[in-house]
């Protein structure tokens, strides 16, 4: 299965998600991807960018989700 990346930069990151909490931010992501969407996915950070790795089939979906949470 082919996977795409999403990355999301942490300086741009909006209310209500907390930069100074990055891996509270990456575990409400995945919970949300998984739970409102049922995307699976793998989250990673460094210190700029948030990477967000799933399936490129289910990657349209993933990008809705992600505007939806105000991510994108």
């Amino acid at each position: 299965m082919e996977s795409s990346t999403i990355r999301i930069a942490i300086r741009g990151l909006n209310e209500p998600w907390d930069a100074s909490r990055i891996p509270a931010v990456l575990d409400e992501i995945e919970a949300s991807l998984r739970d409102e969407a049922d995307i699976p996915a793998r989250l990673t950070a460094d210190s700029m960018t948030i990477a967000i790795d799933v399936a490129t089939d289910r990657l349209p979906a993933a990008a809705v989700l992600l505007r939806d949470l105000g991510l994108i």
